[in-house]
Parts: structure tokens; sequence; C-alpha cells
């Protein structure tokens, strides 16, 4: 059979019922009315189908006759004539995964209650894939690409042998032609596909000819929409260079650097595609601009540290030079922060610099910190990925009771690496987070002794089915050589609150000094989740954490929650309100967290 873009029979079929159904609305409004009550009567006639195995959702989704079940204006004719042609859609639905030669019986039953349609579906033999024959045309075929052909032919998805179905041969299809449209060639297309299926043999024999136009290259940039920012900034993120061969990949490079710079609301990177003119094809960019400066009054709420109020000021072209400040005042429970960071241009080889500062006054379980932090950063996103290298000074002046003060500094170089590999990166439903960060100094004129930092993180999840999620998370760190009386409390670690073990106000978990609860040398929390997602946007959940932080492994005592919560998956990621029992206390506690994360 040519394929040449028909409607598959699933599009056919669910577009002949909206006519019809159309048309009923049509003549006459009040007939209309009716079915806007539908769901909620009961059905006029029911409808068997057995014997179709894993395939009967396939058919109860749409078969047309299912969507006539309590339509009250349904005549007795037409329901016969609906059981008549019902046949023929399940041959049809069939034979998109692959049974071409289905046997199907059909009656429909008056025993004195309800109708019943019955459908007696026998699927037999699916259809495999015999002969495969990929044949390519155009630039590619002139000889100087003998490898790439080779190498695309050995990535078709749909080889002899496997079951033929109208998904996989769309998709192998597809998956060819887009190898080719994201490098070197633009102007491809399908020049010829065939899928002879023979019923008797339940063999089908496929053919593709691919066309791959000529090769394209790259010329100049052209920018519109710039009037705040200067075009110098857009060269320097332009990772394009005129006469290279074109690729989707170096677009949407170009593009996510634009729009990752902070400069922009929106940037598009396009070329035109005319296979008359392949040679140094112009880079267009649409940009839309940001404001250039912007103050931010917020207030906010959370079971961790209370009341908050917060103000931003942005500037993005601070000392009117191409560099962005970012800074920021906080005021909450426990904190006192006045910070400010400011982004310089994104070098051409992906690196973003910025120099941060930072005083904050913090007081959590009886520690009082006065914090200092400078530091540069060297950040890479790497499509979800990031890397960051970095040096940083650290120093606090803490305070424990009425007497125990202690003076801290250190310098350390630090590395990190953060890796994404879930379904969507707002709000997940598979996949997991994991990230390290490595950090150094030795001892010297800052450093009372040599520090090393270890810490890793992890968030785990997938779905079951389409209710069941489970979720696992985990973190553990250590700080080596130095003792904590020598480590600023920013490189320590703490346990408990919304993202770490639940049943525990924000860093209670840590070492007990003198009434107070400080900052430990190692790190240790796990956390096991199982949500029921009732409907797709809400669910409940049951989980257990537990964790803690210590001097040593020798002196580590973990703390344990376990709870119940109710999860949202907003518009701005996923909400979480959950009730945890400490263990310890025997005392409940409230939680309320929005995403994911420590």
């Amino acid at each position: 059979m040519k394929q040449n873009p028909p409607k598959s029979p699933i599009d056919r079929i669910y577009a002949g019922a909206c006519k019809r159904m159309a048309l009923r609305c049509l003549l006459s409004l009040a007939a209309c009315l009716p079915l806007t009550a539908m769901a909620e009567s009961d059905n006029r006639f029911d409808v068997q189908i057995e014997g179709a195995g894993d395939y009967r959702k396939l058919l109860e989704d749409y078969l047309e006759i299912r969507r006539h079940q309590t339509d009250d204006a349904l005549s007795e004719e037409e329901l016969q004539r609906l059981v008549n042609i019902t046949p023929a859609q399940i041959r049809e639905l069939l034979a998109t995964e692959g049974f071409f030669s289905p046997t199907i019986r059909h009656e429909l039953l008056r025993d004195g209650g309800r109708p019943v349609a019955r459908f007696i579906v026998e699927p037999g033999e699916p259809t495999r894939v015999g002969n495969v024959d990929i044949r390519f045309s155009g630039d590619i075929a002139g000889g100087r690409h003998a490898q790439r052909m080779a190498a695309l032919r050995r990535q078709w998805s749909l080889d002899a042998g496997d079951v033929f179905k109208q998904s996989a041969w769309s998709g192998a299809k597809g998956n060819l032609l887009k190898n080719l449209l994201n490098r070197d060639y633009p102007s491809a297309a399908i020049k010829e596909s065939e899928a002879r299926v023979d019923p008797e043999r339940r063999i089908a024999d496929l053919s593709v000819e691919v066309d791959s136009g000529p090769a394209f290259t790259f010329g100049t940039l052209q920018v519109q929409g710039l009037q705040r920012y200067s075009r110098e900034m857009i060269d320097e993120l332009n990772p394009i260079r005129p006469g290279e061969p074109y690729s989707q990949d170096k677009l949407n490079e170009l593009q996510a650097r634009l729009q990752d710079s902070g400069y922009f609301k929106s940037a598009f990177a396009s070329t035109e595609v005319d296979p008359d003119h392949p040679n140094d094809v112009p880079v267009r960019v649409d940009v839309s601009e940001n404001e250039r400066r912007r103050l931010a009054l917020g207030l906010g709420f959370s079971t961790d540290a209370g009341a908050r109020v917060e103000a931003r000021w942005l500037d993005r072209r601070f000392l009117d030079r191409n560099w962005r400040l970012e800074s920021q005042l906080l005021f909450d429970r426990d904190t006192r922060r006045l910070a400010g960071t400011v982004f310089f241009p994104t070098w051409r080889n992906g690196w973003h610099p910025n120099l941060d500062a930072r005083y904050e006054r913090t007081n959590i379980s009886g520690e009082l910190n006065d914090k200092i932090r400078v530091g540069g950063r060297l950040t890479k996103p790497i499509q979800t990925d990031e890397r960051i290298l970095g040096v940083t000074y650290y120093a606090d002046r803490q305070r424990v009771g009425d007497t125990f003060i202690n003076n801290r500094q250190a310098l350390l170089a630090n590395a990190g690496y953060t890796w994404r590999r879930v379904d969507n990166l707002l709000s997940p439903r598979r996949g997991y987070l994991a990230s390290v960060d490595v950090g150094a100094g030795p001892a010297g004129v800052i450093n009372q002794a040599n520090i090393g930092r270890v810490l890793a993180s992890g968030v785990w999840m997938t779905m079951l089915n389409r209710t069941w999620q489970p979720i696992l998370r985990a973190q553990v760190g250590q700080v080596f050589g130095a003792s904590r009386f020598d480590v600023p409390a920013d490189l320590l670690f703490r346990a408990g609150g919304d993202q770490s073990v639940r049943g525990y106000a924000l860093n209670t978990l840590g070492v007990p000094q003198d009434g107070a609860i400080v900052g430990g040398r190692v790190l240790a929390v796990a956390s096991a989740e199982l949500v029921y997602w009732f409907k797709p946007d809400w669910g409940a959940a049951v989980f257990t954490d537990v964790g803690g932080a210590a001097d040593s492994w020798r002196d580590f005592s973990a703390g344990h929650g376990t709870g119940i919560g109710g999860r949202w998956r907003s518009p701005i990621g996923p909400v979480s309100v959950d009730v945890a029992y400490n263990h310890e206390t025997r005392q409940p506690r409230l939680h309320f967290t929005v995403g994911y994360g420590f």
C-alpha cells in the first residue's frame, strides 16, 4: 500500500464521528442540549468486546459505537447500523498494530433487558517486516557520504522480523528524515515510501527513498528587535561561524544562549530554506528584550522560616556595560541577608562568568552567625546539565550562648556537575536529578588546615502505571581535614526541614554544643515516598525520611520522620503539603514545599 500521508484509521473514525455530531447540533439547538448530560445518564445499550487481549483498550477508546452508548436520541435503525459498521472499524484499528487478517464476529442481542452489541475478535498472527530498502538521492548520494548513508541505514528502527505497526513505520521514516534535516540538509524530504503488505504471508516489504537536496552552509548573522542592548553582546554569544555546515543544533544553541543570558524575554533563530540558494544562508535572530532595570518586592511564608519580606533590584546595564547586576535584601524569622551578583558576558566557549558577594546573619537552633562570602564562578549549561567552577572566600563569627565566640575563615576552589534526566524540568514524572560538588583548599595564610569537602545529592522517580509514583531522595556529604571549629558554617552540614528530614524544623539536626545545634562535618539523608495520583494533577502521598548531621560517622545518629501529604502539579512546579510524625519527639509537624530538592 502506498504511503502518501493518508489519515490514519483512528483519525478517519474520529473525524467522521465529529462531523456527524456537528451536523446534529446545527440542525437544532434543542437537539444539542441532551448531549451535555450524556456522561451522567445510564447507557442505552452495552458493548462487549471479547478476545482482543491487549488491544481491547484501543478499540474501546476509538470505536464510534462506544461514544453513542448514552445517546438517548439513538434510533433502533441507527444502533443496528453502528453494529454493522463496527467490524470494519475494528479491522482498521487492528491494522495499525500489524494485524491485517483478523476474524470478527458480531451480533446484537435483545433478551428483554438493555440491548448488547457483542463483538468477538480474533486478531490472528501479526504481520512482520520482510525486506527493507532505503535509498538516497540528492547531494548525499554523490559519493562523498557513503559512511553517513550506511550509518542512517543502521539507525533505521523498523528491522526485518519486527511487527509492522503504523506508528513504528511513521516513526522510522520520521527519524530517518530528521537526521538529515538537523545536519547539512534542511530541505530533505521523503520522495517516496511504500509498504507492500501480503496478508496471506503476513509480510510487509518496506521501501523508502529520501531526497537530501543540496548541502547548506551558514552565512552572516542578522538581528531583529535589538534596541536597549549592544549587538556586540549577541556576537559574543553566537557559536555559528560563516561558511560552516548547517546544523539545527547550532541554531538551538544560539537561541538557548540568548535566552539564558537574562537580557531577552524571547529569542528565535532561523534560516531561509531555499534549495536554489543553499550557500552562505543568513542566520536571522528575532529577539524581544527585557527591561533594563526592575525592582521587585515580595512577601512570603514557609513552614521552615516563617514570614519573609524580600526586595530584589536588577540592572541589566550595570555601570553602562554589558554586565547584569542582581541584588537581594531579605528578612525572615532566622535570616537577614544582603547579597549581590554581577554577571559578565558569556564567553565564546559557552562559560558564564560572575562575581558575587553576600553578608548574612542567621540565628538557627541557638547558634548566631555573622557570615561574609565573596567569590567568582564559571557556569556552563550543557542542554539539561550544568558545570560549575569557582573560588570562594568564607568568613564568619560564630556565637553560641553568652560565652562561646569563634572566628572562622576559609578559601576553597570547587567544581560541580548537575545532571537532569527527567521528562519535564518543571514538573517531572519520571527520571532523575543528581549533583555532585567537590571543594578543596590547602592550609596557609587563610585556611587553618587542609580542607576538603564533598556533597552529592540525587532524586529518582518513576510511574509504575498511571496512578502510582515512587520517589526516592538521597544526600551525603563530608568535610575532610579541618575540625568544625576551623570551618565556616556555610561549609558544614545540617539536616531537617521541608526538603530534608520532615518532622523536624529547618536545620535542627546537627551537633549539640552548649545547648545549641551547630553544623557538623558529615551528613546523610534518605527518603522514600509513594504518591497515588487520583486525578492527573492531584495526589496523596505516604513517606518516610531518615537522616542527620554529626562531627564524624562514628557519632552519627539519624532522625526519623513518617507522614502523609497532598500533592498538586501546579503551573509553577510540584506543590506538597505534608504532615510528618517525629519519632523522637512523638509530635506531628506541618511542611509546605514547591519543587524537588534539598
